[in-house]
């Protein structure tokens, strides 16, 4: 039986790639499907894994999508979607891929382990450091994360950011950080391929959901994790 991880994202890399990815270096029998363009695909070879490219938008998705099924490698398998917005369009796709083989759409995405990984931990009493994954988005926790800490600026704290966002949501943020006076407190990393570089030195990452991809993230280096400031500020 042949696992296929599917990851839906194009041109910015989120936690569907994540698990797909690690889901497939899980198995030896599996395959990466990739809708995303040739950076996220070098990173993911750069990971060990080779992805095959997949189209999966437009009005003629499913039909591009079973063209890739028809030529996969194998006898019988087992479709899970990381990104569940195309289950739609592979639902039709298997419509049309007329294989002989059985292709089985999964009702859900297996869950990957996340290696443990090793990464310094600051000293006890020293300034916290605080660090927020992600990516930066009109619905992200991050502006709600510099308004709370504003409101903590006469307590010891530095925050590094890691991710990237269009300037039109990234930059108001900045110049709110300005206005509140903590803007000299804050690092901003930009996307980086291995997140878990940045977390050295980290001692709290800041999540939206204690339950996400990003908490699973900052487990795996032993970081511990709050989804409000009133925790530890």
């Amino acid at each position: 039986m042949i696992q296929v991880h599917v990851t839906a994202d194009t041109n910015v890399w989120s936690g569907a790639s994540t698990t797909a990815l690690l889901s497939a270096r899980a198995s030896e029998d599996a395959i990466l499907l990739s809708a995303g363009n040739a950076d996220l695909r070098r990173r993911m070879e750069r990971a060990g894994v080779t992805p095959v490219a997949c189209p999966m938008t437009g009005w003629f998705a499913s039909l591009g999508i079973s063209r890739v099924l028809r030529h996969l490698p194998g006898q019988e398998f087992e479709i899970y979607l990381h990104s569940p917005q195309v289950r739609a369009a592979f639902g039709g796709a298997l419509r049309l891929v007329g294989r002989p083989e059985p292709m089985r759409l999964m009702p859900e995405r297996p869950m990957p382990d996340f290696p443990e990984v090793e990464v310094s931990h600051p000293e006890p009493g020293g300034e916290p450091l605080l660090m927020w994954l992600g990516n930066i988005t009109p619905d992200c926790n991050l502006r709600q994360v510099i308004e709370d800490l504003g409101a903590r600026a006469g307590k010891p704290w530095r925050l590094r950011v890691v991710g990237q966002g269009e300037a039109k949501t990234v930059s108001p943020i900045l110049k709110r950080t300005k206005a509140l006076a903590i803007a000299d407190r804050i690092e901003w990393v930009g996307m980086s391929e291995n997140p878990y570089e940045q977390m050295n030195g980290v001692s709290t990452g800041i999540v939206a959901d204690k339950e996400s991809i990003v908490a699973r993230e900052f487990a795996a280096a032993r970081i511990p994790i709050i989804t409000n400031l009133s925790e530890i500020l």
